[in-house]
């Protein structure tokens, strides 16, 4: 499963709150990504991943594959984009 060019552009702002990276590439990004599992009342497949834009965390439920993980992060990353252009 491979997100398309746009896809990680999305991503990388969705994470970061930025559309580009930093000069140097992912090296210089500070802090570094970090990625932590994320505790859910419930069953993990019924969550979305959240992120600590600021620290640059992606929390992740354990997903019980590798396609689930991808459709929510694909619905992540939509629904965060509409609230970072409404903020």
């Amino acid at each position: 499963h491979k997100l398309t060019n746009e896809e990680k552009r999305n991503f990388l702002f969705f994470l970061t709150g930025s559309p580009k990276l930093p000069i140097g590439g992912f090296k210089s990004l500070n802090p570094r990504i970090t990625i932590v599992q994320k505790d859910t009342p419930g069953p993990p497949d019924d969550y979305l991943p959240s992120v600590m834009t600021c620290v640059n965390n992606i929390k992740l439920p354990a997903y019980s594959s590798a396609e689930i993980t991808l459709t929510r992060l694909r619905t992540a990353i939509s629904e965060g984009l509409a609230a970072f252009h409404l903020s």
